[in-house]
């Protein structure tokens, strides 16, 4: 039975990696009333008093405009915890898996990203999970940062729920069409890390998404056209493309965020579906709620 420390087991993607592990894993996902990311000594505490095989870093300040106004805590959580985490999972022989994002890069580099390109993030949200990747890399040179990108589910914050929530609503939307990337599914990200999680082979920096390339308003028009063919849109509600300069908001973006994952893919020993289907499934997923709720 192997034991798996899972840090942010309350987000899409920790309940997501809950929900995969099988019988072989033994996951304790402790609370933020049980263990707090802005008191380092009590993380390194609770990481050498339990022993894990395999600690998983699923927590992340993920508001990429609060961050600009919040950046102290963006820092402590996506740069100081990790640090911390990293050293101690070491300290202990444990493997330490942490998640990044394809925001520390500018968008305007060659195109896709490789593992090894120079990072340059635009916002703060950015430059506090870069810091998070260097500090891992520094304290656990054994472990393993896997970078991905639009992570959505059937459940929790993220943009294929809030489209469904205002198509439902009757609400038409005007979506950027000006930046791409790479929506990718909770579930495949998590089959992905479960499976890192029994190798000890791999370390340093992999990139991991789904299949494909989209912008905002491609994603919204494929949860557009599954709501219809579910019939719980209304005739008239539609998704209008507009430029990000049309949609003013606190942090900048970059425009082209596209991460290369042949290599990592190859090491990680999988290949996840096209984007396409990962934003269908997520779709339904909350539509089938959405028809339980009273």
């Amino acid at each position: 039975m192997t034991r798996l420390l899972l840090l942010g087991g309350s987000g899409q993607l920790g309940k997501a990696i809950q929900v995969l592990a099988d019988a072989s894993w033994t996951v304790h996902a402790p609370g933020s009333d049980l263990l707090n990311l802005s008191q380092p000594d009590d993380l390194a505490r609770f990481i050498t008093q339990h022993k894990p095989n395999v600690v998983v870093n699923c927590a992340a300040y993920t508001k990429v405009d609060g961050a600009e106004s919040e950046r102290d805590v963006a820092f402590q959580v996506n740069g100081i915890a990790p640090a911390v985490m990293a050293l101690a999972a070491r300290n202990i022989g444990a493997q330490f898996i942490h998640v990044s994002t394809d925001y520390v890069f500018d968008g305007t580099g060659d195109i896709p990203y490789q593992t090894f390109a120079a990072t340059n993030p635009l916002n703060a949200y950015g430059a506090s999970k870069l810091s998070g990747e260097i500090a891992v890399a520094r304290e656990n040179p054994e472990a393993v940062v896997i970078r991905t990108s639009w992570i959505h589910s059937g459940g929790g914050v993220n943009f294929v729920a809030t489209v469904v929530r205002l198509l439902k609503s009757g609400q038409s939307m005007r979506v950027v069409d000006d930046q791409i990337g790479v929506p990718t599914r909770a579930a495949n990200l998590a089959y992905a890390i479960l499976l890192l999680a029994e190798r000890r082979d791999v370390a340093g920096l992999l990139h991991f998404t789904d299949g494909g390339v989209a912008s905002w308003y491609d994603v919204a028009e494929c949860v557009l056209d599954t709501m219809r063919i579910s019939g719980c849109v209304a005739d008239d509600v539609k998704v209008s493309p507009i430029e990000s300069s049309e949609y003013p908001v606190a942090a900048k973006r970059p425009k082209v965020s596209l991460l290369s994952t042949h290599t990592s893919r190859k090491t990680i020993g999988w290949t996840p579906p096209h984007w396409r289907e990962g934003v269908v499934a997520s779709t339904r997923e909350l539509l089938s709620q959405s028809l339980r709720e009273p």
